[in-house]
Parts: structure tokens; sequence; C-alpha cells
């Protein structure tokens, strides 16, 4: 007998359709009806229609796997709650108005093994890495000016003493050049004070000349205008009387291990004294020297090294590099499948991503902080940001404190210090301070003040590392280096501002 207190429950028809049985299911998930109940009334129904609602109920679960947020997880809590949400659909018109969002870290990248046997490292997408034709380079050499370059040297670490350095320099290559306007690194016959000269075999005086050119230009001294017009005019009327009808300025036979070093230091020297002047009688021959080192570039691999079109080394392709660069800042518009073929040379010759180089692609020498740095600062004029994870990675590893500038033996390296200190000035930062205060001193200290060589810096005095090359550069070899290192504060001005964060 049925309890009097029982509330009679109320009777519902049966769903016999299934327009009847939609209705049925979503005023269930809302909870306007007992699912007993429900259950029920199923039973009671048509097999067919019960049998349609479970396979129809088996297919909306498995595409909650697919289709709902936390489904694969819940799916009974991922379905249920799509449905009953209040705020879902008002949740839902919010979130298509707002814009797309992309988080470039968290695309999965693949482990790259480091060259010295580490373990594997995660490496983080780069972000958006500028095309080489975007890098800025307009203005770039208008700190040379006498005005400009005292506040620089005051405002980015250079001293009344590294200048003074800088003028001594000078002087001595002054003295030391030669009558028909060339510097010559292996020293035959000459004025004195010319001792210690490199031990390379084979014609380089292009490259002496071209460096030595540099040391003025960089200075702010012309062919016309400053202290050593006349030493300038000569040395660049030498070289435009050494160059080729195919461009080459190099004066030796070709294939010699100093030709396109040659060639790339006094392509550089014609660019500058170019975009400081406009003169005339300058395009010509730095179009053709251009145009040279266009030709000579491998088509594939990007590279140059002994000879027109061999695959490549980075000590080679740096200068090739840097005379484009100059180039550039001289107004000259260099092919963009140029620099691009250049970019992917690096690639050729990269580990960790790019954060160390090598000397070569094929080569079984490991990365090292003298071709880490060369390559640090072209992937610099390539458009490489200063965020890029393997930049800031390769920063670190070029001024780890045993790396830090020392005139000792074993440890000189002024062909590494000469790289390392363009690509920290591009910088700047904390990372910079250190170098540069380290750095400074050292050329500073260890400058020659007495006797015919007083100026320059002796090259084996004490030896340098193997791949500083000192004794095979000669005295000036290193001295036009160390002069162009103390001349960084305004050579060019800092690639990303002068105060951009790097610690």
């Amino acid at each position: 007998m049925a309890d009097p207190s029982e509330t009679p429950r109320k009777r519902t028809a049966k769903p016999r359709t299934r327009s009847e049985l939609s209705a049925r299911v979503k005023e269930l998930i809302q909870g306007g009806t007992d699912y007993r109940r429900f259950v029920r009334e199923l039973r009671a129904g048509s097999p067919g229609l019960l049998l349609s609602f479970a396979i129809h109920l088996l297919l909306c679960i498995a595409l909650l796997f697919w289709i709902i947020p936390g489904a694969r997880d819940n799916p009974v809590a991922g379905f249920i709650g799509s449905f009953i949400n209040p705020n879902d659909k008002q949740a839902k018109v919010e979130e298509e108005d707002k814009p797309l969002e992309l988080d470039v870290n968290v695309v999965p990248m693949p482990k790259v093994p480091r060259t010295r046997g580490d373990d594997p490292v995660e490496v983080k997408p780069p972000p958006a890495v500028r095309k080489p034709a975007e890098v800025v380079v307009s203005g770039a050499l208008a700190s040379r000016g006498a005005d400009a370059k005292a506040a620089l040297v005051a405002d980015l670490g250079g001293s009344e003493e590294s200048e003074k350095a800088v003028k001594l320099g000078l002087d001595w290559l002054k003295r030391v050049q030669r009558k028909d306007g060339r510097w010559q690194i292996n020293k035959t016959e000459g004025p004195p004070g010319y001792s210690e000269e490199g031990t390379i075999s084979f014609r380089a005086d292009v490259g002496g000349t071209g460096l030595a050119l540099l040391a003025f230009l960089g200075a702010g001294h012309t062919h016309q205008q400053g202290l050593y017009q006349k030493e300038v005019r000569r040395g660049l009327d030498w070289l435009k009387q050494t160059q080729q009808s195919d461009g080459n300025l190099y004066d030796g036979g070709r294939g010699d291990q100093s030709m396109f070093y040659s060639h790339g230091q006094a392509t550089i020297a014609l660019c500058e004294a170019y975009a400081m002047t406009r003169d005339p009688a300058l395009e010509q021959p730095t179009r053709n020297a251009l145009q040279f080192i266009y030709a000579s570039q491998h088509p594939e691999k990007g590279g140059w090294k002994y000879s027109p079109g061999a695959h490549g080394d980075l000590s080679v392709f740096g200068w090739q590099l840097m005379a484009l660069q100059s180039a550039r800042m001289a107004g000259i518009e260099v092919p963009e499948e140029v620099l691009t073929r250049a970019s992917n040379f690096l690639d050729t010759v990269q580990s960790d991503a790019g954060a160390r180089y090598r000397y070569e692609e094929l080569s079984d020498r490991t990365f090292t902080p003298a071709m880490t740095a060369e390559g640090l600062l072209c992937r610099q004029y390539l458009g490489w940001p200063l965020d890029h994870p393997a930049m800031v990675d390769g920063l670190k590893f070029i001024t780890q404190p045993d790396l830090l500038p020392a005139w000792t033996a074993g440890k000189r390296n002024v062909y590494f210090w000469y790289y390392a200190t363009q690509v920290l000035h591009n910088v700047q930062g904390e990372a910079w301070d250190r170098w540069n205060a380290a750095l400074r001193d050292e050329l500073v200290k260890n400058q020659e003040l007495g006797g015919v060589q007083r100026g320059s810096w002796h090259p084996t005095r004490t030896p340098g590392e193997r791949d500083e090359y000192a004794a095979a550069g000669g005295r000036l070899y290193v001295t036009c280096l160390c002069i162009l290192t103390l001349e960084v504060y305004y050579r060019h001005l800092p690639l990303y501002g002068t105060h951009a964060p790097m610690n």
C-alpha cells in the first residue's frame, strides 16, 4: 500500500521521436528532469529509439576528447560542464573578440648536442631575424669627426691614454710607409723602425696597405682632411694603381693564402675612404673591388677562401663580409643574394645553434673564441637581434673570465681581441665595460715607447696563441690591429645603440 505522505510522481509522455528525445536530453542536462525517471521512460519506449540514443551518446562522448578542454582527463565533467556553465556563451563571445596571440616560446624545438659533449640543451626558437638588407648602416662613420670622437671616447670607455696610444701608433705608421705609398708586412727594404716583420713568404703589400689605411681612416684622417692627408693619399693611389681589370686588388699570384685577406682589407679601406669623402675618383675602383668579391663567392656555400669560387673559411670570410658592410655604409647597394648566401655559409660553420663557430665546414678543429667572435660579428652585420638566444649564449662564451684580455705568454690573442671588441662594442652594457677596461689598459701598457719602434707593438713578445698568427703578420699587422681596436669607440657607432643592455 502506498505511503500517503509520498508525493505522487508526475507522469510525462514517453519520448517517441528523435525531436522529442533531443528535447528531453536538453531538459535532463539543464536539471529539469530526474534522470532515473528518464531512463525508465526510455526502457518503456521503442527499443530502436533506445538503441539510436545509445549510439549518438557514444559518438558525442568520443568527440569530447578532441573538442572540449579537459575532456580527456575527465570526460563527464568536461561534457556536462560545457553545457551547464552559464558564462560559457559570453566567454566564447569575448574570446572571439580578442586578437590572436602567438607565443613562439611554446613551440617544441629539437635538442641540439653541444660540440664538447655536454648534455643536450633545449633550444628556444629565436626571435624573428631581420633580412640582411634591413640592417641600418647609414651614418655609421659620422662618429669619426673631432667633436663626436671626443664625446664617444668619454662616454664609451676610452681614455686620454688610449687616444695618446692611437696617435703614437699612427706616427709609427707614417714613418714606415714606403715612398711609393704602400706598407709592407714582409719587409724586404725600407725605412728604419721596421724590425720583426712578418714571415709571410708571398707578397701581401695590399693587405698591409689596407690595414694601415684603415688605422688612419678609423681616427678620421682622410686624403682630404686631418694630420695625415699625404700618407693616406699616397696609400690610396698605390691601391688604385695596383688594381687589376677584374677589380682584384691583390698584387701577388692567384690562390696565394693572403690573396683574399689582402683584397678584403684593401676593399674596406676604399669603401671607408669613399664614404667619408665622396671623392668621385674613388667610386669606380671601390665598385670594381666589390664586384670581384661578389663574383668570387662560392655560388652555393656562400663563402670565400684563397681563390675565387673556393668553399670558404670563416677567417677569410669575415674580411669580405666587413667589406660588404663598409660598402653599405658608403651607400653602395650590395646584392641581397650575396648577403643571403653569406648567411648560409655561417650556418655551415656554426655549433650550438649559432652560439659557437669553427674555422671551416669540414675542419676537424672545434670552435674557438677567435672564430666565435668573428662569426658573431658577421651575424650582427647580417641582422641578428640582440636578444637572439644564440647571440646571448655566444656573448657569454667569449666574455668568460679566463678569456679576458691579458698580454701574457700563450694567452695573448690580438686577432680574437680585434673581433670580440667590435662585437661587444655593438652590444654595450656591463659585459662591454668589463672587457674594455681590461683590453684598453693591456694595449696601452704594452705599446713600445722608445727608439725607432716607438708607437708600435711587438708581434711575438710575449708569444700569443696559435690562431693569433702574430709571427706571420709581423709588427705591422699586430700594430694595425691594436690601433684599430683602440679606435673602436668612434670607428663605428654601436650597432644596437649606445645603451643596449647585455650583462
